[in-house]
């Protein structure tokens, strides 16, 4: 195993925009998940993969993105493929994507559950 994908400690940014959004939502499972987070009990990898994290983050992101006009989508886009070249030779895993980035789909590809 190369531990390439890793899950880093949480940094003091993504701590607070976890904070900011458990003190934001109504939503019980979701606010103990983010606790759990915080305390350290459930890593955020596995946190995001959870209904509760989906429910709350991914549906508001969807919402937002829906909303966005197809030009601020195409400029979202050209900046995150910028960001991604621009990655100082960023330690990828297995699957071709950078690590800091992973969504555990090279741990999926691994286990031989990514759909194949």
């Amino acid at each position: 195993m190369d531990g390439g994908c890793a899950e880093p400690e949480l940094t003091a940014e993504l701590r607070d925009a976890l904070t900011l959004l458990r003190q934001h939502s109504d939503d019980d499972e979701f606010c103990t998940l983010i606790d759990d987070v915080l305390a350290g009990r459930c890593s955020l990898m596995e946190a995001s993969g959870s209904a509760a994290f989906s429910n709350v983050v991914f549906a508001s992101i969807a919402q937002e993105y829906a909303q966005m006009s197809e030009e601020d989508k195409r400029r979202l886009f050209d900046q995150a493929r910028a960001e991604s070249a621009e990655e100082p030779g960023g330690q990828r895993g297995s699957c071709g994507a950078l690590c800091a980035t992973c969504t555990g789909i090279c741990t999926a590809q691994r286990n031989g559950s990514a759909g194949h």
